[in-house]
């Protein structure tokens, strides 16, 4: 009777024993899943925040690289507003034999016969036609990108250009006109003049002449 019965208190011991191991065992899985669930979504995380930040990266760079091709598009190259030029008055202080004093040439003198094809040096939008002005004969101005915009004295404005218009860089948008007004004594020429933001620019800045 006494053996049966240290048999059982063995026993129970040992399935006490047991099951205190198994608890101990579920108790560590457990947290080792959560341990593992926590890491999975920590570096799935990382990688959807790294994947946006190559996105983004990539997406600057696009808009970047299409930011440079449009600075070197027609709309920000300019070419020769006459196809052979002959400057004959630069901007700097020179004597304006029509008005018999020394002044600013505030352009670019460029002798041509009249009838000559004057063309927009760059993209741009007609802004004005002044036509028939005592002193800068009919007037051209085009606005352009980045606020700049070129005036072209001295012309007959192309038959049907109207302000408003769009124009690309070459569009014939006049002829040179008989020598009258202020230069008149220079004979017939394009006088050319650039602003920058409503300020008076040198034209050479815009035009590299030895090579229009």
């Amino acid at each position: 009777m006494q053996e049966k019965k240290k048999k059982i208190i063995t026993y129970a011991l040992t399935l006490g024993a047991c099951l205190l191991l198994i608890a101990a065992v579920t108790v560590t899985v457990i947290f080792a899943l959560k341990s593992d669930d926590n890491f999975e979504l920590d570096a799935g995380d990382d990688v959807i925040d790294s994947g946006d930040d190559d996105g983004a990266d990539d997406n600057t760079d696009g808009d970047d690289d299409d930011g440079d091709d449009e600075d070197v598009s027609s709309a920000y190259q300019f070419i020769a507003p006459v196809a052979e030029v002959d400057v004959t008055c630069d901007y700097t202080f020179a004597y304006n034999k029509t008005l018999d004093c020394y002044e600013f040439h505030t352009g670019l003198d460029m002798a041509a016969e009249a009838g000559t094809e004057v063309m927009a040096c760059v993209d741009g939008t007609v802004e004005s036609i002044t036509v028939g002005d005592i002193l800068d004969g009919t007037k051209i101005v085009l606005s352009h990108a980045d606020g700049v915009k070129t005036s072209y004295y001295f012309i007959d404005a192309a038959e049907g250009l109207e302000v408003g218009d769009s124009v690309k860089r070459g569009d014939v948008i006049g002829t040179v006109a008989e020598p009258s007004g202020s230069e008149y004594k220079d004979g017939a020429h394009l006088h050319f003049e650039v602003t920058k933001n409503g300020e008076i620019a040198d034209p050479n800045d815009y035009l590299d002449i030895s090579e229009k």
